[in-house]
């Protein structure tokens, strides 16, 4: 298997996920979401661009859509919902689709569409990642960063995600970021929140009182609900 990382979300194209399976990761908090909702009975999640884009989607769907999502770290006004995993209860999203923007994530899925197939992955749904992709033959890992930057966060996932694959005994073929951020990863198995939250962006949530969703975010493995693209919306494979 030969894995790529991309960095942010702005980096990911057409060119660099062509052929391949991709795999988008945003675990503060677009990806971590996305999997919560289709875990707890949403029908579909819809990443648009931009506020205008949801509001035009659920007047043409009328009753039958939630908008989700933030800028900044907090929510647009007029949605339903911010972008916090625990929001998208049962009780909230069953039967519902979610239309989502994102600052990061959903621009990353959105590059990353030209790809043969397009999976949502975050510690929540990590290992079943693995299964899922491990006799894939082209693999890229597309972290959405942060406003353009790396985050250490999706940095730790994608190099869990190679680990686990090593491990398995997967025989893989590594770009020299993908050989960083399992490196990255190996240092810090065993005290990933602790280290993550050295970061930008986890400090940036912490301070606006979501500590409860970070904890969560970074919890392992807690469903097996994958995400992947169909015919215009993320609906659980």
């Amino acid at each position: 298997m030969n894995i790529e990382v991309i960095a942010t979300a702005q980096q990911a194209n057409l060119s660099a996920v062509k052929g391949k399976t991709a795999v988008v990761i945003d675990v503060l908090r677009a990806t971590t979401v996305m999997v919560t909702a289709l875990k707890n009975g949403a029908t579909a999640v819809i990443p648009v661009l931009d506020p205008k884009a949801g509001f035009k989607i659920k007047e043409e769907q009328k009753g039958s859509i939630i908008l989700g999502g933030e800028r900044q770290a907090e929510i647009i006004p007029g949605f339903d919902f911010g972008n916090s995993p625990l929001s998208y209860t049962k009780e909230v999203v069953d039967g519902k689709t979610l239309v989502i923007t994102t600052t990061n994530g959903t621009l990353a899925l959105r590059n990353s569409m030209g790809a043969e197939e397009l999976l949502v992955a975050s510690f929540i749904n990590s290992k079943a990642i693995c299964e899922l992709v491990s006799e894939k033959q082209e693999l890229v890992l597309v972290c959405s960063g942060n406003n353009g930057l790396y985050t250490l966060e999706d940095a730790l996932c994608a190099g869990q995600i190679i680990y686990r694959l090593e491990q398995a005994g997967v025989p893989v073929n590594c770009c020299d970021f993908a050989l960083s951020v399992k490196a990255l990863f190996e240092s810090h198995k065993n005290n990933v929140a602790q280290f993550a939250a050295c970061g930008y962006h986890y400090n940036v949530l912490k301070n606006k009182g979501y500590s409860e969703d970070l904890e969560y975010c970074f919890t392992n493995d807690v469903c097996n609900t994958i995400p992947v693209w169909r015919e215009g919306a993320l609906v659980k494979l």
